[in-house]
């Protein structure tokens, strides 16, 4: 479906959708702060789990740091290592750092080890970020022409709080330009060349799924984390709206941006979380909460969950993906978890959750984009079109999308309340070719807009693999602040699935 398409259906379904029963303003960020933390069980005070759960390579890497098994050079070498040797094909990086600087750093950071001092778990371990998060002496090009040859003055909060904690940045991770796709046409996909990694966080997903960095910050919008942790292998978790801090990103959507984490494992990206969470006085949608400790969540035995199956979410999968999201399922239910079929969210939510986030994420995208009027011929020819379209949104359209934001969200935290989690495909198909892309935005998308739209905690955790050797994602959506209990639930998984390596 072109872009003009999904713009003239966008647009029918807000002209469409009745107002009447949305009785109060549609105050979507002081809305989420209002849900709190549910009353669902503590998952911290479940029993350990009997099998053997899957350590990543964060905390392997920990571990043999404190010890003086291994050190950052060594880290740094292995990770330019592969940088080196993969690079040309995958183009997964915008931006490297010079190695000579990073080796530097890590000298530095050994030097502290030996003396006693490790900042954190992330002590001298590579990292890498998605290029519109700003890293002082890396260029920020978000993907564009328009912003080329930039050099940010400071870093994001993120990426400050992750060099305070010892890690070292090995470079900024292509994107679709500003992020406003779900593909990123300048990488590869590490398990099939010919195919798109998925995006717009799609250079990121390449480099922990190949090694070339342990962890990556990226952002998901409307799916820009989800999607390519799907198609390439990895885990990819868009925490609830407002934990994280979003200052120092290129803005595509001010009220649907996240702080997005990628790693191998959730212990992983709980370990990243712990550190990135918190207020932001540089960011007023973060929230004033007390920080929580998310690896206190993994490894628990999590028999009797209760997680929803939204039926309507496996509408449109094709064969394969079916065939290994339900072999995930019958492994969820191996563990004690209680599947239950859901038809919430309704055909008409998703329909509804997609075109009218369409709306508010285009619209806020073109609003930003006014900065560069002058730029148009810089532009890719798709990303510009958007802009163009959203521009002339008019301003009730706008308005009645919040409406059903606000609607919807109030609904699921209803329904949430029944489960623990819902679980869903993460995209409907495996990674597909990347001269097809454009036939297949929509079905890419479909699962993961909506918990975007209202701020939800979600994970998309590999599932398994298609039968030509192609991953597929499973995606757990939690409640606002829930987010443990999404992890406590990926990390039973992954003791029990293979680790995926292209």
């Amino acid at each position: 479906m072109d872009t003009r398409t999904s713009f003239r259906l966008a647009i029918e379904d807000a002209q469409a959708f009745s107002t009447d029963k949305v009785d109060r303003r549609p105050g979507f960020i002081s809305s989420v702060a209002k849900m709190g933390k549910s009353q669902k069980r503590d998952i911290r005070n479940l029993p350990a789990m009997t099998g053997t759960p899957r350590r990543g390579p964060v905390a392997n890497a920990a571990r043999l740091m404190a010890d003086g098994t291994t050190s950052a050079v060594e880290q740094l070498k292995r990770a330019f290592g592969v940088i080196n040797r993969l690079q040309p094909e995958l183009n997964a990086f915008a931006h490297i750092a010079p190695e000579a600087e990073s080796m530097a750093i890590a000298e530095l950071l050994d030097h502290e080890r030996a003396e006693g001092k490790l900042r954190s778990p992330v002590h001298g371990l590579p990292i890498s970020v998605k290029d519109v998060i700003h890293v002082k002496g890396m260029p920020t090009s978000a993907g564009s022409k328009v912003m080329e040859g930039f050099m940010p003055n400071d870093d994001a909060t993120a990426v400050r709080l992750l060099r305070e904690a010892g890690a070292v940045i090995v470079g900024k991770a292509h994107t679709h330009e500003f992020a406003l796709g779900v593909t990123t046409p300048q990488s590869r996909n590490p398990w099939d060349t010919s195919r798109d990694p998925g995006g717009s966080s799609g250079g990121s997903a390449i480099t922990v799924s190949t090694g070339m960095s342990l962890l990556s910050v990226g952002t998901d919008t409307r799916a820009s984390i989800r999607v390519p942790a799907s198609l390439c292998g990895t885990l990819g978790y868009k925490p609830t709206y407002g934990l994280v801090s979003t200052d120092g990103i290129v803005t595509l959507s001010w009220t649907m941006d996240h702080t997005g984490l990628m790693g191998s494992t959730s212990e992983d990206v709980a370990i990243m979380m712990n550190i990135i969470q918190g207020f932001d006085a540089k960011d007023p949608g973060t929230l004033d909460l007390p920080k929580d400790d998310y690896t206190d969540y993994l490894f628990k035995d999590i028999s009797g969950l209760r997680v929803g199956l939204s039926v309507e979410a496996l509408d449109g999968a094709d064969r394969e993906t079916l065939r290994t999201f339900d072999t995930c399922m019958e492994k969820l239910k191996s563990l004690g978890v209680e599947i239950i079929e859901t038809n919430m969210p309704s055909a008409d939510d998703f329909r509804l959750a997609n075109n009218l986030g369409l709306i508010i994420s285009r619209v806020e995208a073109a609003a930003y984009q006014r900065a560069f009027t002058n730029a148009g011929p810089k532009y890719i020819k798709q990303v510009f079109e958007q802009l163009d379209e959203a521009s002339q949104i008019k301003a009730v359209d706008y308005i009645t999308a919040q409406r059903f934001r606000a609607e919807f969200q109030e609904r699921m935290l209803i329904e949430l309340n029944r489960f623990d989690a819902f679980i869903m495909p993460t995209t409907l198909v495996p990674a597909v070719k990347a001269e097809e892309t454009e036939e297949y935005l929509t079905i890419l998308s479909k699962n993961c807009i909506p918990w975007s739209m209202i701020g939800f905690p979600t994970l998309s955790v590999p599932a398994g693999l298609t039968s030509n050797g192609l991953p597929i994602g499973a995606q757990l959506v939690g409640a606002p602040f829930d987010d443990g209990i999404i992890l406590a639930i990926a990390s039973a998984l992954e003791s029990i699935t293979p680790e995926l390596r292209p």
